[in-house]
């Protein structure tokens, strides 16, 4: 059992491994991030990686499931995490690797509003079998104090700065028309569906990915800060990425200009601002930020974009900066 106050600014520990089968990633990918590069090896996108290889929101679930089983579980303490300020997918996951996790407390600070928890800040990381770093993520976790009564210590080492208030959501207009990199104006806003949350869903995904008490049991569930049975933060996110993989079919479907997606190198600024509990319809979409071409490829370029989710009741749920090779002008 790890509280708050056992952490230590600077410590270092590895937190298991897995290994990564094919079947396990056409399965995700199948459900959640239907790319072609995620489940057609002989695909002109898995060409551009040099073979299959894993949705990036599944080797994200597959670290939540590392520091589930291997640290969260056994520290007893966890509280859930607000949110990811960054995250790489630095090199490529493919079928037969094998991925093992190690953390470094970057800093902790204590909550002066809510005296019975604080906030630690680390850095996770996960190599494969050839040392290579797969990924990197920095994210907030939130653990109970010892002694809620105790007085507030000061923070140390590095600390994540709380998030500005930002306004994102839809009109009743519909989709504008997605173009190349060159042509978007930034503050196109793409609405690209609802999911619901149901009770099935969350356990099923936090049985494979993220199995803390509050996903898995409602009673529990009900007796946290979350209120009721709460979807894990990294199932939210994957249900956005099958939110917008779905749009692209339509879309298509439709006969209206797709462009060409390549991988993504990763996001920033990822917040889960409020629990979504089972029967949660949550409304996903995106909002251009901005896009420049590409000097080495030519016909492409990086995309930028601050992605949310919105509840039922108008509520915004999640939000991340994401950044992705996108199709330009030439």
């Amino acid at each position: 059992m790890r509280f708050f106050e056992d952490f230590r600014v600077g410590e270092q520990h590895g937190y298991g491994s897995v290994a990564v089968s094919e079947a396990e990633i056409l399965r995700f990918a199948r459900q959640y991030d239907a790319q072609p590069m995620h489940t057609d090896s002989a695909s002109q996108q898995a060409q551009m990686t040099g073979g299959l290889i894993a949705s990036g929101w599944h080797t994200a679930s597959l670290n939540m499931r590392l520091m589930a089983d291997n640290f969260l579980l056994t520290a007893k303490q966890g509280l859930g995490s607000p949110g990811v300020s960054r995250l790489d997918w630095v090199a490529p996951v493919r079928p037969g690797d094998t991925l093992s996790g190690r953390f470094e407390v970057l800093g902790k600070k204590a909550s002066a509003s809510k005296p019975d928890r604080g906030f630690v800040n680390f850095r996770f990381t996960l190599v494969n079998q050839h040392g290579t770093d797969v990924l990197r993520q920095d994210n907030l976790i939130m653990f109970a104090r010892r002694d809620a009564s105790a007085p507030v210590p000061p923070p140390e080492g590095t600390e994540i700065p709380p998030p500005a208030p930002e306004s994102l959501g839809f009109t009743d207009a519909p989709n504008p028309a997605m173009a190349r990199i060159g042509a978007m104006q930034p503050g196109l806003t793409l609405r690209f569906g609802e999911i619901e949350f149901t009770p099935e869903a969350i356990k099923a995904f936090a049985r494979d990915y993220d199995p803390q008490e509050f996903h898995l049991d409602e009673d529990i569930g009900r007796a946290t800060h979350f209120g009721g049975l709460s979807a894990s933060g990294w199932q939210i996110a994957s249900n956005w990425m099958r939110a917008i993989v779905r749009f692209w079919e339509s879309e298509a479907a439709a006969g209206r200009f797709v462009p060409k997606l390549g991988p993504s190198p990763g996001f920033r600024d990822l917040l889960w601002l409020r629990p979504v509990l089972a029967g949660d319809r949550i409304t996903y979409g995106s909002r251009f930020i901005e896009g420049r071409k590409s000097a080495s490829k030519p016909g492409w370029g990086i995309a930028q974009h601050r992605n949310f989710g919105i509840n039922q009741r108008g509520q915004l749920v999640f939000a991340f900066t994401g950044i992705v090779l996108w199709e330009a002008e030439a």
